[in-house]
């Protein structure tokens, strides 16, 4: 069986990026966006997990919040149950800008679960959504998987939806895809850092994953320098504070249409704190 060599030599979490006999991409548009889709089997030659991955391919410099709010929204829409209560989770770090996004993205959306006691609650079609941010273990001295496993044994959530920052290997696609999948996440792992998985198989409920590609490998944009040096080393982008602020409102915005789909985003913007 033929496997690509480069998915190993440069560091991803993209399943785009991903190159192996028994791996196909399919692409499509939604909302004005070319949409690409990747289906991974059980025991494929990444060793990736088993799903569908999804890759919205953005517009760079020239990014289009509304349309990519959209057509977020409508991906999303389709693995995330209308009913049931959610428990959204914002890893990363929020001291280390390539790393934020997910806290970012987190601090936006709008938690419901504290209002269900009220009348209003049932008679708005609200659901319960629980928001948490992790932070990282150096932070907590405890793994993220950790953490939200605790709190899922304790509000039994029918669905974890987990935001971070992701890592690519082609630079052109660094803050210019949103990635959603329905196997969760392993924190870190296109990196190299891999910490324990938020999945399934942790958590007990289905997990979706969303994140953007915020950093990229040394050795994808300058071999030379990348492979003499004695750790590997990673590049932001020079607008990473514009890119990560833009997509922590998209992702955000397009959760809380999902998660609250009959308040309007006036009303949303009421809710947060």
């Amino acid at each position: 069986m033929r496997i690509d060599n480069n998915i190993f030599m440069n560091r991803t979490d993209l399943a785009l990026e991903l190159v192996a006999d028994g791996i196909s991409h399919k692409e499509g548009v939604l909302d004005g966006l070319l949409l690409t889709e990747t289906q991974l089997g059980e025991n494929n030659p990444i060793g990736k997990p088993a799903g569908t991955y999804t890759t919205l391919h953005c517009a760079g410099l020239s990014r289009d919040e509304k349309a990519e709010t959209g057509a977020l929204t409508r991906v999303l829409a389709g693995l995330i149950p209308e009913a049931g209560r959610i428990l959204v989770a914002g890893l990363g770090n929020a001291n280390i800008t390539p790393d934020s996004l997910g806290v970012r993205a987190a601090s936006q959306i709008v938690a419901t679960a504290h209002l269900s006691g009220s009348e209003e609650f049932a008679d708005l079609g609200m659901r319960e959504v629980y928001v948490v941010e992790t932070g990282v273990s150096a932070q907590t001295g405890m793994e993220s998987s950790r953490q939200l496993s605790f709190i899922a044994d304790g509000i039994k959530p029918d669905m974890v939806v987990v935001i971070d920052s992701l890592a690519c290997s082609a630079p052109e696609r660094l803050g210019r895809t949103l990635q959603v999948t329905d196997t969760g996440i392993a924190p870190g792992s296109g990196v190299g850092n891999a910490r324990c998985e938020v999945s399934r198989k942790t958590m007990g409920v289905p997990v979706v994953a969303v994140g953007v590609p915020t950093v990229v490998d040394l050795s994808s944009i300058a071999p030379e320098i990348g492979k003499n040096l004695e750790s590997e080393a990673m590049v932001v982008p020079r607008d990473i504070d514009n890119m990560i602020s833009h997509f922590a409102k998209v992702i955000s915005k397009a959760l809380n249409r999902v998660l609250i789909p009959t308040l309007t985003e006036e009303e949303v913007e009421k809710l947060k704190f």
